[in-house]
This record gives C-alpha cells, structure tokens and sequence, in this order.
C-alpha cells in the first residue's frame, strides 16, 4: 500500500523481529523524500517523512537493513497514455510521479531475500 500511516505500527514491530525489510510501492516516495530526494509529483505523506527518517534511523541503530528501489518507473502524468522512463530514485524529474519499482530494483529485490529462511 502507499500510506506510511496505516503501515507504520507494522514496520516498527518488523524492525525488532526481521534483519531485512524491503520497502516499494507508493509508500517508498515518502522514504525517499526522508532520505532528501527529489519525488518530483509522487505520492509522498508529508505528516510522516519525520516517521520515516526514524525507522530509518532505528533500523540503522538496531544495524538492520531497509532495501529501497534504486530505480523508479516513472511517469509525467496518471494515465494509460502517460509517457513514462525508468530513471534512478535519486533522480527522479519535477513534473513526474514515480508509479512502481524499475526492474533493476526487482533484481536487487530478490538478490537482497535469496538468503532468508523466512519471507
């Protein structure tokens, strides 16, 4: 889902519980943002990226690792006739929502489970 709010409770109790967490989705703009990204027009909570930069900061505390995309499909509107780019989340153009992880991202994705005995 895209809403930090509704999945933040989730992702402090996983934190404790899990060594890896990958995060995608709508929910990752606001990640990034915490991260001082550009999101360009992406969907992004604006009342959570202080949450965000916290579980980013406990996960690093607690030497957890939080996977987010290094590349974005991107999109100039919200539209099937949309023109759209794979760009890298850092560089996400203004004036483009990000819509979905890049397939670069999907890769890493799954290198970054291979070795977990639970998903």
């Amino acid at each position: 889902g895209s809403k930090v709010s509704s999945k933040i409770t989730v992702l402090n109790a996983l934190l404790d519980k899990c060594d890896k967490i990958v995060i995608g989705g709508g929910m990752v703009f606001t990640f990034l943002k915490a991260k001082g990204l550009s999101v360009g027009t992406s969907l992004v909570e604006d009342d959570y990226v202080e949450t965000a930069k916290e579980v980013l900061s406990k996960a690093e505390s607690l030497s957890k690792q939080i996977l987010l995309p290094s590349d974005i499909i991107v999109a100039d509107k919200f539209d099937p006739d949309a023109n759209t780019q794979i760009v890298s989340s850092d560089a996400i153009p203004d004036g483009w929502m990000g819509l979905d992880n890049g397939p670069k991202s999907t890769e890493e994705q799954k290198e970054f489970l291979s070795d977990c005995k639970t998903i």
